[in-house]
């Protein structure tokens, strides 16, 4: 898990989740195990996403769910390592960063560390001055 984190652009919560009509939060998720069938490795799973309750019936083991958030570019998956009865353990794959923060970087901008260059007006020696073009005089001269 550690190693994912680090080679990519997502955070991952592990979480062991007891069978419960009580919701845990992991990650942008909260999930509460309903059923848990050993025999045929399977879960029923009650989601809160976004502040909308889902339902997910029948998951098998190391099968994962995809849900499509608002705001993330990405999809979060939720993955279930480990049933046992009335207890199972898995993760939670989330991206790290929201599309508003995506949105908000330019890559037009420097880095916040480096130094502003201000442009010096360029000027040349007082000797190599142009000399007045004859129609910018004064008549009479």
């Amino acid at each position: 898990m550690v190693a994912l984190s680090k080679r990519g652009e997502r955070n991952f919560f592990e979480f062991e989740l007891v069978k419960s009509k009580q919701f845990e939060r992991s990650g942008p998720l909260s999930l509460s195990l309903r059923k848990a069938d050993t025999k045929h490795q399977r879960i029923d799973l009650n989601l809160i996403v976004d502040d909308i309750q889902l339902s997910k019936k029948s998951v098998n083991l190391y099968e994962p769910i995809w849900i499509h958030r608002a705001d993330d570019p990405q999809p979060v998956q939720i993955v279930i390592n480990k049933i046992e009865k009335d207890h199972v353990r898995g993760y939670v794959s989330a991206p790290k960063y929201r599309q508003s923060e995506l949105s908000n970087v330019s890559y037009l901008q420097p880095p916040a560390n480096a130094t502003p260059s201000v442009a010096q007006p360029r000027t040349q020696p007082e000797d190599q001055q142009p000399n007045s073009s004859p129609a910018t005089q004064p008549p009479g001269q």
